[in-house]
């Protein structure tokens, strides 16, 4: 069933409105309403309240579970999965107003467009195309990869947690934020070298795999940096800082979107044969 629910979601995601995962953003709706208040609560009572919705989808697909051929089940599988998916539209509307000034040739207004919106301060147009080339990555592996490969692992709740998690280390002060920033490490540490080495297989393979062999056993190594350096390399010579008039933003677009295909052509193999 589980890649019949990554095709359900895939379709959702590609044809409808639904660019970013189901409308309301209940995983950061959840979270705000746990850090809200003067007193931050003690850690424990905070991971144990970000954890309630799994526990309740936990009933939720207990109760469900074979009810109408199994359909409700199937249903219940999108819905969390949809929620569990990131909000940021990586391959379409993200970074869209930087590409636009970009293609207009206004570089500045590129640059305070990148420093708004994506946190960005490039100290000229390789490093800002670099940085903005990143976190069009890390969005990806965010948004999708991360919550699709825990969704594979452990199902739903998976998803869940991880998207949990990774709403809460946004907040910028928070007594459990060490933990949760500890617990984010190590759910990202495995799927970013499977991702990277996607990349490498879709983009320039021996620099990628280059950098893959040469931390991929380390530990310290964030995800960030997996995927950041990744990118860079599988890129190689396909992004130019010159040519304003093309979509500076589709090598990046089109690398991601067939290191995708290929973690979906691996589901589809393993749920065939496996």
């Amino acid at each position: 069933m589980s890649f019949l629910v990554l095709l359900l979601v895939g379709l959702i995601i590609r044809f409808t409105p639904w660019r970013h995962g189901f409308p309301v953003d209940a995983a950061g709706l959840w979270v705000r309403r746990i850090v809200e208040g003067e007193q931050p609560r003690p850690i424990w009572q905070t991971l144990a309240l970000l954890a309630l919705p799994m526990l309740l989808a936990v009933f939720v697909l207990w109760g469900l579970e074979g009810q109408l051929y199994g359909l409700l089940t199937l249903a219940a599988h999108v819905a969390l999965l949809l929620v569990a998916i990131g909000r940021h539209d990586s391959l379409g509307s993200m970074a869209a107003s930087f590409e636009q000034a970009w293609q207009r040739g206004d570089q500045e207004a590129a640059y305070h467009i990148a420093r708004r919106d994506l946190d960005l301060d490039g100290e000229g147009p390789s490093d800002l195309l670099r940085g903005v080339d990143a976190s069009v990555g890390c969005a990806t592996f965010r948004d999708y990869v991360t919550p699709v490969f825990w969704y594979l692992l452990l199902g739903p709740l998976g998803a869940l947690g991880y998207r949990l998690l990774e709403r809460f280390q946004l907040r910028s002060e928070h007594p459990a934020l060490p933990a949760v920033r500890r617990m984010i490490h190590a759910l990202e540490w495995l799927p970013a070298r499977l991702f990277a080495l996607s990349l490498a297989l879709v983009g320039d393979f021996e620099r990628t795999l280059g950098l893959v062999n040469s931390w991929v056993l380390r530990w310290e190594v964030s995800a960030d940096q997996v995927v950041s350096d990744c990118i860079a390399a599988a890129l190689g010579d396909e992004q130019r800082v010159t040519g304003t008039a093309s979509a500076v933003l589709q090598p990046v677009r089109a690398l991601l979107a067939r290191s995708l295909l290929v973690w979906a052509a691996c589901i589809a193999f393993i749920s065939l044969f496996g």
